[in-house]
């Protein structure tokens, strides 16, 4: 059995410094090749041009992170080579910080309501409306709604980005479950309200 056999997870958090290595195209690629088979620094090197030298140093860079793990050793001649693997088949990074307050961006919700036949009332005031609301609601602890907008593969939302394969769908809604488990009662009823008052809001919305 595999060194990693008890610690690799279907979906991650992971903290800022975590992320910003991701940042680098390099690492990208070397974890994209690790989620799909246990390698060595040596394979790593073959398959993307790289010296043996520096994939190690991007390999500690990721072990330390919590990114990669070594999964087993396997003798080659009179040399022993490590293997590796990732942690998780997708990281998520959560960026708390971030306020929903761009009116701008429920204008573009409202003119998406009424392709799908809505027939609201576009306007800058109702934006601000709906903003406030979603204001509101992402301040309710641990609210599912920051994790709606997951990219299909990698990529932000302002809350929200993660590294990984996993389809969108499926991650939202794993994400939106953790939320809903970590809301306090009290938390969890104030969002029903707050849910209510949206509905209440965009009938009132409807042109007439």
């Amino acid at each position: 059995m595999s060194k990693a056999s008890d610690t690799h997870r279907l979906l991650k958090p992971i903290d800022l410094e975590a992320f910003s290595l991701l940042e680098d195209r390099t690492r990208r690629r070397m974890l994209l090749l690790l989620r799909e088979n246990e390698l060595s620094a040596k394979n790593i090197a073959l398959r993307l041009s790289m010296t043996p030298q520096n994939v190690y140093h991007h390999l500690k860079r990721m072990i330390e992170a919590d990114l990669v793990v070594e999964v087993q050793e396997k003798r080659s001649g009179h040399l022993i080579e490590s293997f590796y693997t990732t942690t998780a088949d997708t990281f998520v990074y959560h960026e708390d910080d971030i306020p929903e307050n761009d009116n701008h961006r429920f204008v573009e919700v409202l003119n998406g309501l009424n392709e799908l036949g809505a027939g609201v009332q576009v306007s800058e005031e109702n934006a601000r409306l709906l903003s406030e609301l979603a204001a509101e609601k992402a301040g309710l602890q641990g609210d599912p709604m920051l994790a709606d907008d997951v990219c299909a593969f990698c990529g932000s939302s302002g809350y929200f980005t993660k590294f990984g394969p996993m389809d969108p769908t499926l991650l939202s809604r794993i994400l939106k479950y953790n939320g809903v488990m970590n809301m306090s009662d009290e938390d969890f009823e104030r969002s029903l309200m707050t849910v209510r008052e949206l509905r209440r809001q965009l009938l009132s919305m409807k042109a007439s």
